[in-house]
């Protein structure tokens, strides 16, 4: 925006403007639209809902997802494991995160 010339008082006003808003910090209402969060609540609410959605995955696929391993007895779905040189490469790769 350093190479932008303008020019005329209006064009300067706009500016100056839109620098009071996104300059040191931004209006009350831009940051509390929806009021004040409750960060423990939603934390609850959050791991109610994952807990959930692990429930739900658990009995969809047949598998546990925090032990990685499948869920014993007849089931809606057959695992079985294979050699990892009989899947794509895809499937090997695995990404490392380093801390």
């Amino acid at each position: 925006m350093s190479n932008v010339h303008l020019s005329g008082a209006a064009a300067l006003e706009r500016l100056s403007a839109r620098r009071a808003l996104t300059g040191s910090g931004r209006s009350p209402v831009c940051r509390s639209l929806f009021g004040p969060v409750d960060h423990e609540e939603l934390g609850r609410e959050l791991r109610e809902r994952l807990r959930e959605m692990g429930e739900d995955d658990q009995r969809r696929w047949d598998y546990n997802f925090q032990t990685d391993t499948p869920l014993p007895g007849p089931g809606r779905l057959r695992w079985e494991e294979v050699e990892a040189g009989a899947v794509p490469a895809f499937y090997r790769e695995t990404l490392q995160v380093s801390e």
